[in-house]
């Protein structure tokens, strides 16, 4: 399937504007407010959120972030692992430091008592390497296809979205991004997502016509109407 009815939400400690992860997210801005206020408003949006969607039916399994150390970012747990109908469970290279804390073995742990987890494959070794892929924020999955497609950029390592496709048996498409400003669209789920039956996708920001065709071409192949964002 396409769609799980399993989410895993982290509640956050300590949201807040991560200057590491700015480097290369042209979207992150300093924000006003303080930092305080910032974090407890992530906090009751969170609790909001989490609430909305167990009452559409989803089971929602919900894992408090540690306080210490402060991981900024923790809210995003789709960037350092990803969980596969098979049982395996990928962790993957971080491109900011602070980020990489995030990786937690018993969140793993916890998950094993309601899911089943056959093995666990960690690639953060290629951080040392300064080498990263940080799972579906830069691979969108076409799991009913078995396709994987990847925009790269200093976040998204081309041969180690290679390896990962060779690992799941998933055909790779990767491709090159960039937003008005030329600069590398840092993570594939910002411009680029799949459901079973359609895909939304910013084709503007992918300016090499023959990697356009062969994304559209593949998306059309496999059913998907494309819904064409600016």
């Amino acid at each position: 399937m396409q769609a799980t009815n399993n989410i895993l939400l982290i509640r956050p400690a300590n949201f807040n504007f991560n200057s590491e992860t700015a480097l290369s997210n042209a979207f992150q801005q300093l924000p006003n407010e303080n930092e305080l206020s910032i974090t407890q408003a992530a906090i009751n949006e969170f609790d909001a959120f989490a609430k909305k969607i167990a009452s559409k039916g989803i089971n929602v399994t919900v894992i408090d972030d540690t306080t210490l150390p402060p991981k900024p970012d923790a809210i995003f747990p789709n960037n350092w692992v990803s969980f596969h109908a098979d049982g395996r469970v990928i962790l993957y290279p971080i491109c900011a430091a602070n980020r990489r804390p995030e990786k937690r073995m018993d969140i793993i742990e916890t998950l094993k008592e309601k899911f089943i987890i056959n093995e666990v494959i960690d690639l953060s070794y290629y951080e040392k390497e300064n080498r990263f892929l940080e799972s579906t924020g830069s691979i969108i999955f076409d799991h009913e296809n078995k396709i994987a497609y990847a925009c790269l950029s200093p976040r998204t390592d081309k041969n180690i979205f290679i390896e990962v496709c060779t690992l799941l048996k998933y055909k790779p498409i990767y491709f090159t991004a960039t937003d008005q400003n030329g600069q590398a669209i840092y993570h594939t789920n910002v411009m680029m997502c799949i459901g079973s039956r359609f895909s939304v996708i910013c084709l503007e920001s992918i300016t090499d016509l023959q990697e356009k065709e062969t994304i559209c071409d593949a998306l059309r192949n496999t059913g998907h109407q494309i819904i064409d964002i600016s």
